[in-house]
């Protein structure tokens, strides 16, 4: 009869779906639940914003890494925490969204330390998004976990990618899946020489204009947030008061990107940015024009860096031994700057002599960036063109 068939196929359904969640819910995929019927190691998380909220919660690392891609790429950490570290650095991270993970993370009673790449262009008064998936998951609401989790056709999938990696065993993964957090000073020296080739010193002219010209929106009419800055120094203090070690450092820079920024204007922002930062906390600069800044074969593309420095860099900051496999290793551990409020004025003047010495000089930084920077201001004018006629 129909109706028996309908209702078959109904129980069918039901149960099919009913085992996708339970399935999906024993995988774990994205550490949304303490289940652990899979070793976590054999996680790889292709979306941070989605895993990272959840795993704040369940993982209780020591430490968390916090930032944009720069640190989210350039100390990444596959399974998002491994060995007690976690990187909670999200793509595109607003300052409000960093806070809301900060929130998060001071809940963990084993939180020992928060490592902080600070980004000059979160600053702006443009950049706040809104991610209304991302506020829901921070916030644990209920409706998203289970749609994110249990409900999710991409999450069954990447449970079982999770739970075909562990059948094959951790003799199978990457070196790099497999290495601690942060990297041996081993690790690091294997990954400088497998990777010396490819990146930013492998790109041409027109893929780096290219890249140039789609990084303009970080810094299109920049203008200083003193709000920005007031949730900055609220968060901070916010860390301290818990009692946890806060290391801030600010991501290193190509030379490409410095260039933009002096050429279009704003290398006064960066300044008023780093003044800012040492009036509120001691960091680390990474962002000038040093040694690193124009050793392009450091970074995958214009404004991000590589694993391999990125993991010296994080020792370094840890107060760990560095990496001193030659001299392209040493260079990292040479380029950061102590910055505190009492000697920012003389450092900022040393790197106005990096600054000046680096473009006094015609080079490929400086001429593709005025090309970019001639370009970005034509699509400006172009874009309040088109704003004006709207209204």
């Amino acid at each position: 009869m129909p109706s028996r068939r309908i209702l078959l196929m109904f129980w069918l359904t039901a149960a099919l779906l009913a085992g996708g969640v339970a399935l999906t819910a024993a995988l774990n995929p994205y550490g949304a639940t303490r289940s652990r019927l899979i070793d976590p190691i054999f996680r790889k998380v292709k979306q941070e914003r989605l895993a990272t909220p959840y795993l704040l919660r369940t993982a209780e690392p020591e430490t968390i890494l916090l930032g944009s891609s720069r640190v989210q790429m350039g100390m990444r950490i596959a399974q998002v925490e491994r060995d007690g570290v976690m990187n909670a650095a999200i793509k595109g991270a607003t300052l409000s969204q960093i806070a809301r993970i900060v929130d998060v993370a001071l809940l963990n009673p084993r939180l020992k330390r928060i490592v902080w790449g600070v980004d000059f262009f979160a600053f702006g008064t443009r950049w706040d998004r809104d991610d209304p998936n991302f506020d829901a998951r921070i916030a644990d609401r209920v409706p998203a976990r289970i749609e994110d989790t249990l409900l999710s056709l991409d999450a069954l999938g990447d449970g079982l990618d999770m739970a075909k990696r562990a059948l094959r065993g951790r003799a199978r993964l990457s070196a790099t899946m497999r290495a601690g957090a942060p990297w041996s000073a081993q690790m690091i020296c294997a990954q400088y020489a497998s990777d010396r080739i490819g990146g930013l010193d492998a790109a041409t002219p027109a893929n780096i204009a290219m890249q140039l010209r789609d990084i303009a929106y970080l810094y299109d009419r920049f203008e200083f947030s003193a709000a920005h800055l007031e949730l900055f120094r609220r968060t901070v203090a916010k860390i301290l008061a818990h009692r946890v070690q806060l290391i801030l450092f600010v991501p290193p820079m190509s030379a490409y990107e410095l260039e933009f920024i002096r050429q279009s204007g704003h290398w006064s922002d960066l300044e008023k940015f780093k003044r800012a930062l040492a009036a509120v906390a001691p960091f680390e600069d990474y962002a000038a024009f040093n040694g690193m800044a124009v050793k392009d074969a450091f970074y995958l593309q214009v404004i991000h860096f590589k694993v391999a420095p990125g993991e010296e860099i994080l020792r370094t900051l840890l107060g760990m031994p560095v990496a001193a496999c030659d001299a392209d290793a040493r260079l990292v551990a040479q380029s950061g700057v102590h910055i505190d409020a009492a000697n920012v004025d003389a450092i900022l003047a040393i790197e106005d002599r990096w600054r000046d010495d680096q473009t006094g000089r015609d080079s490929r930084y400086s001429r593709l960036v005025a090309d970019a920077v001639r370009r970005a201001k034509i699509d400006q004018t172009a874009g309040s063109t088109a704003e004006s006629g709207d209204e």
